[in-house]
C-alpha cells in the first residue's frame, strides 16, 4: 500500500501512474503475456469522479498507454483485476482511490492474492521490494508499506491499534509515520529526522535500506517475510520510533494479524 499527497513528487497522477506501471513491469508481466495468449484476461477501468461513468481499458497490453494518462488526471477510483479462464478468484488485484475521504490524497495497493509466493523464499521477496523500489523511486511518497500482517483496507497497522482515523493519519504523515511493517517507505522529511538512510542501515534493523531518488527511503527489515518474527518487529520500532505515533497500542480483535511492538513510541527509551 502507498500514500500520496500534495506533497508527492510530480504530484499525486504521477504517483498513481508510477505504482500501476510498476506493477505491470513487475508482478503483472507474466499475466500480460496470458492475456495477449487469451487464457487469462484483465477487468480495468477508472472513474474521473466517484459519480462518473466507467471508463474501461481493453485489452490492457494496448491500452495501458491511455490508462496512464486517465491516471496522470488523478481519478477518484482506478482498479486492475487479473482473472484467470474460467472464472475464479482474482489473481491479482491494483486498485486505488480517494484517502481520507479528501482529494488530491490517494491510496494505491496491489494485493497479490493467489499469486502470492513462498514468504520464506528470497526471490520471490526481493521481486516484490524491487516493485516498490521501481514504483517509488521517483516520488517521495507520504508512506508505503509492504506485508502479509496489515489489513487490506486504507488503515496502518498504527491506525488500528491506536484508533487513530485514517484522515488524521494521512494528513499527518509527513510528520509522523504511518506505520511499519516488513517493509516501510519513510518520506524524505522523516528519513531527514532520522539521519538519512546511512543512519537508518547503521541501526542494524534493516536487512537492506534503499534510498529513493526523489527522497526518503525503502527499509526492508528481513530478507523475507518469514523472517520478520518478534525480534525483528522490536528492532524496526526501536529504529523508527522517534517519528513513531504517540500512544499504547491496544489489541485490535478486529485485525488479529497486525504485528507491532506493544510499546508507547513517545516514550520508549530503549
Amino acid at each position: 500500500m502507498a500514500t500520496f499527497d500534495a506533497d508527492t513528487s510530480g504530484g499525486v497522477g504521477h504517483g498513481l501512474a508510477s505504482w500501476y506501471g510498476a506493477a505491470l513491469a513487475g508482478p503483472l508481466r507474466g499475466p500480460l503475456k496470458q492475456e495477449h495468449q487469451g487464457t487469462a484476461f484483465f477487468l480495468a477501468s477508472t472513474r474521473a469522479t466517484e459519480g462518473a461513468p466507467r471508463r474501461e481499458f481493453r485489452p490492457l497490453a494496448t491500452a495501458w498507454t491511455a490508462m496512464r494518462e486517465e491516471l496522470l488526471r488523478e481519478p477518484a477510483l482506478a482498479h486492475v483485476l487479473f482473472m484467470r479462464r474460467p472464472l475464479g478468484r482474482p489473481f491479482v488485484h491494483l486498485r486505488s482511490a480517494n484517502i481520507g475521504s479528501r482529494p488530491p490524497n490517494m491510496g494505491a495497493q496491489l494485493l497479490l492474492g493467489e499469486a502470492m509466493g513462498e514468504l520464506d523464499d528470497p526471490r520471490f521477496c526481493g521481486e516484490v521490494v524491487r516493485f516498490l523500489v521501481a514504483a517509488l523511486d521517483a516520488v517521495n511518497p507520504a508512506f508505503a508499506w509492504v506485508g502479509a500482517d496489515g489489513p487490506a483496507t486504507d488503515d496502518t497497522n498504527l491506525d488500528c491499534v491506536l484508533n487513530r482515523r485514517v484522515r488524521d493519519s494521512v494528513r499527518e504523515a509527513r510528520n509522523v509515520l504511518r506505520g511499519y511493517s516488513w517493509t516501510t517507505v519513510c518520506p524524505e522529511q522523516l528519513s531527514v529526522r532520522l539521519g538519512g538512510p546511512d543512519a537508518l542501515a547503521a541501526t542494524g534493523a534493516f536487512h537492506r535500506v534503499v534510498p529513493l531518488s526523489a527522497g526518503g527511503g525503502v527499509l526492508q527489515a528481513t530478507e523475507t517475510v518469514a523472517e520478520y518474527t518478534d525480534n525483528a518487529v522490536r528492532d524496526v520500532f526501536e529504529a523508527l520510533h522517534p517519528v513513531l505515533p504517540p500512544g499504547m497500542p491496544q489489541f485490535d480483535p478486529a485485525h488479529p494479524e497486525l504485528r507491532y511492538f506493544p510499546a508507547d513510541a513517545s516514550r520508549f527509551g530503549g
